[in-house]
């Protein structure tokens, strides 16, 4: 007879998928604006940069590593690709030179990380600083403006009927990254290395190689992102990337990556990005303060993390044996 059970990973998706429809009609019961066209094209708009990286993240934690630089990298990013316009490259020359820079960016933290041994959490908490300090730096926390960034603002109000383009973009981004993780090397690698890396180099991994893959690919998003945001805003702000290595990684968190590795799918960590997304704009709606939003937040991402965890599942599982 067929095996019909479902893998662990999707059981954990329905369920997360359950809560998001959840709240979804909750915060709909407190406001009746919560679902209109314009409010969820403005959700998706202004939370482009957390789906797409976290597409990119759930790599690099799968694999056992972390990304904490993408913050820094997306404001660095947005302040490079404001000063290349302002220079008067070509407005779509300079973001393929800012997907460059992020390119180095996923680079360099390879290089700290694998080849001087250090952890990956320092190693890109480090980036992340020095990054995020450059980005203050270079315009002394000035934003940068004018005529020359016009051109790159047309992105953000392009629309198919009411659908704007950060729709299409999210779905494109998502479909390569589904089909990397499903039909490629890359996701399962991912999913060895952060199980254990050295089974993986002796069964013939490069791992170094494909940790700068994942770094690579994350540094990209990154920038891109932060060339998303100076189109959504007309200015490349140095704060626009302020939070967001955090705000993606609970979103993994939450979507069932391991944080140690050897766990993760893309699908989950769509949701449970949607669902940090959902529950920000619904307190808001709600008028609900800024740290009350934090403190929800806070527990839903503890919750994610018991209900996670290893420890909690063997001790669930004695007692359904008990």
């Amino acid at each position: 007879m067929r095996n019909n059970k479902l893998s662990r990973s999707t059981q954990k998706n329905l369920v997360l998928f359950v809560i998001l429809l959840v709240l979804c009609a909750f915060f709909y019961s407190q406001n009746n604006r919560f679902i209109t066209v314009y409010n969820l094209t403005n959700m998706v708009r202004q939370s482009l940069p957390n789906f797409i990286l976290g597409c990119g993240m759930t790599f690099v934690i799968a694999s056992g590593a972390i990304d904490l630089s993408v913050g820094g990298t997306m404001a660095l990013s947005a302040m490079l690709y404001g000063y290349l316009c302002i220079w008067g490259i070509n407005p779509w020359l300079a973001v393929v030179i800012v997907a460059g820079f992020g390119v180095v960016v996923g680079i360099f933290n390879t290089v700290i990380m694998e080849k001087l041994q250090i952890p990956a959490i320092m190693a890109t908490l480090a980036t992340w600083i020095i990054t995020a300090g450059m980005a203050m730096s270079v315009c002394k926390a000035i934003p940068i403006t004018g005529p020359e960034l016009k051109p790159i603002t047309v992105l953000n109000s392009i629309k198919f009927g009411k659908i704007p383009l950060a729709l299409p973009i999210c779905i494109v981004v998502i479909a390569v990254f589904l089909f990397l993780e499903k039909k490629t090397i890359l996701g399962k690698y991912a999913i060895a290395i952060g199980g254990n890396d050295a089974a993986a180099h002796f069964s013939g991994i490069n791992v170094t190689k494909m940790r700068a893959c994942f770094f690579v690919l994350t540094g990209v998003l990154a920038g891109l992102s932060g060339v998303w945001q100076v189109a959504r805003l007309g200015s490349a702000d140095p704060t626009i990337g302020t939070g967001m290595e955090f705000k993606v990684v609970a979103a993994c968190i939450l979507g069932g990556v391991n944080i140690k590795g050897g766990e993760g799918t893309v699908s989950g960590v769509m949701i449970g990005t949607a669902i940090l997304i959902v529950l920000t704009n619904g307190m808001q709606m709600m008028d609900i303060g800024s740290f009350y939003q934090d403190i929800a937040t806070g527990l839903v991402l503890l919750a994610s993390v018991l209900i996670n965890s290893d420890s909690v599942g063997e001790l669930m599982g004695k007692k359904a044996a008990a």
